[in-house]
């Protein structure tokens, strides 16, 4: 009876484990590690982390609330994302390999991760908290955020750092905001990406 019990226990898990891999819906924004060979995406509002060739994933995060827009850090320690555990949206590190999960901002409006500076030091992130969307980075060991842009119009977003002069590459209308499933809109919020170096003051449309 024993081994009748434990059979069925086994074709039980073997077929959980089989639904479990040909019944997954909704996957989002996935992004791979610095050297390709892993992803790291969302489900069932928790992080995973998979072998780029397939295989079995791994969840890396449990909280409460919902994970999402996951980002390696270009050094491959450390994953950014956004959680939202209260209610808003802050921003979250969690170790590539899994670990601890720290919070890094902690404010009532609603904060969105984007990517990080090439020396993996910083994460840059967009927010509310301030008249419009705006660009803001943090540390990774946490601290005060900073606004990237000060004084300069609103809805800075996509930020992307240019690893050789570190010019931000952005985007900065509603459309490219919030509206991105608009395919091929023209008009006077057309989506444009421009540049910006703080070094040198350089403005490029």
């Amino acid at each position: 009876m024993i081994k009748k019990l434990t059979f069925f226990a086994i074709i039980l898990l073997t077929s959980i484990q089989i639904y479990s891999q040909n019944n997954i819906y909704f996957t989002s924004d996935p992004a791979p590690s610095p050297d390709g060979s892993k992803i790291v995406f969302a489900y069932d509002n928790d992080l995973w982390v998979v072998s780029a060739d397939g295989g079995l994933a791994l969840r890396i995060t449990a909280l409460d609330g919902r994970e999402s827009d996951p980002v390696y850090s270009p050094d491959g320690n450390w994953i950014a994302f956004t959680g939202r555990q209260d209610g808003n949206s802050n921003i979250y590190v969690v170790p590539a390999g899994g670990g601890d999960i720290k919070q890094l901002t902690f404010n009532d409006a609603s904060d969105k991760a984007e990517s990080w500076s090439w020396d993996s030091g910083f994460i840059y992130f967009s927010s509310n908290r301030y008249n419009s969307i705006a660009a803001y980075k943090i540390a990774v060991s946490g601290g005060t955020p900073l606004r990237i842009f000060k004084g300069y119009k609103n809805r800075q977003h996509n930020i992307a750092e240019n690893p050789v002069d570190g010019s931000l590459y952005f985007n900065e209308t509603w459309e490219s905001s919030s509206m991105v499933n608009r395919k091929r809109y023209k008009g006077a919020y057309n989506p444009d990406i421009k540049s910006y170096n703080a070094k040198t003051g350089a403005f490029h449309q």
